[in-house]
């Protein structure tokens, strides 16, 4: 598996984008090669230069997906003014993202068999990376009074199973359900926030 930061010519990122498209859109089975090859204009004996077959290509597809999926979130983060703003923008690069990408999210949460034990390593790896970064921010944000002090580690697992368990929801549910995803996610980030005990009262 070759690292997709080192791709290297316009032709095989034309493709790899294109396959996002066709991928994306159809999923891996009903997708054609002559339709990828299509969308990045290009004959789709080129396609197998550079990829030795479709599931070759759908795979460096998920890692270049996952990779501007990450460099948006990161870009977006970089905004966030506090630790509250930080978790709605994790929440909606993220729903965006299942949402544009959604018979490809289908595949990777359904644990799909196109992916081997060489791609479940890369996104282990991806998804412990994510779990450090967000332990790094809880511990910054610790420091400036944001959030009480915590386990950070716990906490990153806590933001990220309802963020996965709602993006789930977003991919799988019907489209003619009626389901305010937006007002779910503000709903679980007061959760994370403020907990489920009750307020303490006040002492009289």
């Amino acid at each position: 598996m070759s690292d997709i930061n080192k791709i290297s010519g316009d032709k095989r990122l034309r493709i790899i984008k294109a396959a996002t498209k066709i991928f994306s859109r159809k999923g891996f089975h009903k997708a054609k090669v002559e339709e990828i090859a299509e969308e990045a204009v290009v004959g789709k004996g080129t396609v197998y230069e550079y990829f030795a077959s479709k599931k070759e290509l759908f795979l460096e597809m998920i890692l270049y997906a996952h990779q501007q999926y990450q460099d948006s979130l990161e870009q977006e983060l970089s905004r966030a003014e506090t630790f509250r703003d930080g978790l709605q923008k994790l929440f909606q690069v993220t729903m965006n993202f299942m949402k544009e990408h959604k018979e490809m999210a289908l595949i990777l949460l359904a644990d799909h068999p196109l992916l081997g034990e060489d791609i479940h390593k890369v996104l282990c790896q991806k998804e412990q990376q994510q779990l450090e970064s967000m332990s790094k921010m809880l511990q910054d944000v610790t420091r400036r009074g944001e959030i009480r002090p915590v386990s950070t580690h716990a906490a990153s697992l806590v933001i990220f199973g309802a963020l996965y368990l709602i993006c789930g929801q977003v991919v799988f549910h019907e489209d003619n359900q009626e389901t305010d995803f937006q007002q779910l996610s503000q709903e679980a980030i007061n959760i994370i926030l403020r907990g489920l005990a009750p307020p303490v009262k006040e002492m009289l």
